[in-house]
């Protein structure tokens, strides 16, 4: 009947593995049947905790007796790994003539998870070969059940931290704000980890100091005070060595500086952006051995993930510091060139009433209406005129500058052709006195294009009046248009000393002149392809050169065609 009874007891032992997922539950059950398994009047359960052996579990009134066992006896006591039985004389903590005790490891895995203990009844049998062969068995089952609720425990634990990460990581990365950002982190993490506080240092890169840039569950004295150098307190360790560093207690640590007497227990994990620490997050709580290694890992992975949540929101941070910078140089752009136009416009209508006064001065002394001239006094006169002439020319180049980039183009449709003959048209006197031909090549039924006529026709005129000042007599000055896709397309093409190639992008800058020497050959300031650029650009146009030095160039200009009106579909 005996055998009966235990063997019923061992089969309840197996359904300890799929019945209970706690090892709490598992061991209060195992020791029931235990008990009736076995004609024991006493037991307790050890359980390793890392690398330590501790009592889970004791029952009968020399439970309390065994749970004082260290765990080393019972090292020694299993060394090879099977149930045994051990008399008092093995110096256990009960007292003389006390009763053998059965001690089995339990083992899964070949992984030692801990040992039951078990004293018989004073008045019944001792343990027999077949109760240490039983109790084998029973432990082996235990062990497998215990294993399962660890795993599960492990599986709970990880979804438990993955639904933690996840929810962290939408809430840090659904701002970037960073002072949103840090606060957010340390209250999950102090909230999920169930400690006293949570911390976050950053490096400032300026000051060479760490400093709490958030926390939680730390008093603002501390929060305002505590500043670390790097290599400095654990913080400061942690940021010079990029390791976590684990304080399971504070006071047994001669070399931990306290903000807080009150911290019995520190991690602090390093907070890394592509492989740089930038800072370190940190738990803490009041009672010693507070965390784990499991609790380090976790902890490392936050960390990780905060991290890069820190360094998004820090570089958004920048980028709007930027941004407001910026702005206000751009302001402070639009005020200047708002007062450079205004300066130009006025000191360009200044200067033109004395000129106008000038010019007719010098003209009625030419004409003889003040008396008759000297040849010496008529070559300086009409010296005068000369510059008089080019400084009114310089005027009105830089007021047709001003308006080109400051006011609104007059856009319709109109022909560039038209606007293209009548410019030549303009020029014929100035070509025929240097015995310069002018050739146009354009086609029939050429798009209209979409500008301003006035605006175009200043384009032209300066562009021949480029190809004329550096064409040699008897050059040939050539008028291309032609149709491009969405544009069309202008080329004035001369005969002239051409351009050196270092010098065809900056020919479009203002007063930039090739010949920049005080005896250049040709005249001019450098305002007129500025003037050609700004206009065609203003179109949507394109403006460009080719040149080579002794063969001529030839300037090439696009503006968008005009967009036929959309015809009637005429349903209805």
């Amino acid at each position: 009947m005996k055998g009966v009874e235990q063997l019923k007891a061992l089969s309840r032992l197996g359904q300890l593995v799929t019945a209970y997922p706690n090892p709490r539950e598992i061991i209060n059950r195992a020791s029931e049947l235990l008990q009736q398994m076995l004609p024991v009047e006493a037991g307790a359960f050890f359980l390793k905790t890392g690398k330590d052996l501790e009592p889970a579990f004791t029952w009968g009134y020399r439970g309390e007796l065994l749970s004082q066992i260290e765990g080393e006896k019972l090292y020694k006591a299993v060394s090879d790994g099977r149930a045994v039985v051990v008399t008092s004389d093995l110096e256990w903590p009960l007292e003389k003539g006390s009763p053998p005790a059965l001690i089995a490891p339990l083992i899964a895995k070949e992984d030692l998870l801990g040992f039951v203990i078990l004293v018989n009844r004073l008045d019944g049998e001792p343990f027999s070969r077949e109760d240490v062969l039983l109790m084998e068995s029973a432990a082996s089952t235990i062990a497998g059940a215990l294993e399962n609720a660890y795993l599960y425990k492990q599986t709970q634990i990880r979804l438990a931290e993955m639904a933690t990460l996840y929810a962290l990581s939408q809430q840090i990365n659904s701002s970037l704000d960073l002072s949103i950002v840090l606060d957010t982190i340390v209250s999950v993490i102090k909230h999920v980890m169930d400690c006293r506080g949570a911390c976050i240092f950053l490096l400032n890169e300026d000051t060479g100091w760490l400093e709490i840039k958030a926390a939680s569950g730390l008093t603002s004295r501390w929060r305002n005070e505590a500043k670390l150098r790097v290599g400095e307190g654990v913080s400061g360790q942690v940021v010079a060595t990029g390791r976590p560093i684990y304080i399971p207690d504070t006071y047994k640590d001669p070399n931990f500086i306290f903000f807080d007497r009150s911290v019995r227990s520190l991690l602090v994990v390093p907070l890394v952006v592509k492989d740089k620490v930038i800072g370190t997050l940190s738990i803490d709580d009041v009672k010693p051995n507070a965390f784990n290694a499991d609790d380090e890992r976790f902890l490392s992975i936050v960390a990780a993930q905060a991290a890069i949540a820190i360094e998004n929101a820090s570089l958004y941070e920048a980028l709007k510091e930027r941004a407001e910078i910026l702005k206000r140089a751009y302001e402070e752009l639009k005020e200047f060139s708002r007062m450079r136009s205004e300066f130009i416009q006025n000191v360009s209508h200044e200067l033109r009433t004395p000129l106008t006064f000038i010019k007719g001065y010098v003209e009625l002394l030419l004409e003889g209406a003040m008396g008759p001239l000297t040849k010496e006094q008529r070559e300086a006169l009409e010296v005068v005129s000369e510059k008089a002439d080019a400084i009114t020319r310089l005027v009105e180049d830089i007021i047709v500058l001003q308006r080109a980039e400051s006011e609104k183009l007059l856009l319709a449709p109109v022909s560039l052709e038209e606007i293209a003959r009548r410019a030549v048209q303009g020029a014929w006197v100035a070509a025929r006195k240097g015995g310069i031909e002018f050739k146009l090549e354009i086609p029939p039924n050429l798009p209209l294009v979409m500008g301003d006529k006035t605006r175009l026709m200043e384009v032209f005129d300066n562009l021949i009046s480029n190809a004329i000042k550096f064409s040699p007599n008897g050059g040939v000055i050539t008028i291309r248009l032609s149709d491009d896709d969405d544009f069309v397309r202008a080329e004035v093409e001369d005969m002239g000393i051409g351009i050196p190639e270092d010098k065809l992008d900056k020919i479009f800058e203002r007063f930039y002149q090739v010949d920049g020497s005080t005896t250049r050959r040709f005249g001019g300031v450098g305002l007129g392809l500025a003037i050609v650029k700004s206009i065609v650009e203003a179109h949507g146009g394109k403006v460009w050169v080719k040149s080579e030095l002794g063969k001529g160039s030839t300037f090439y200009f696009t503006i968008p065609k005009a967009q036929p009106l959309s015809k009637p579909t005429g349903e209805g």
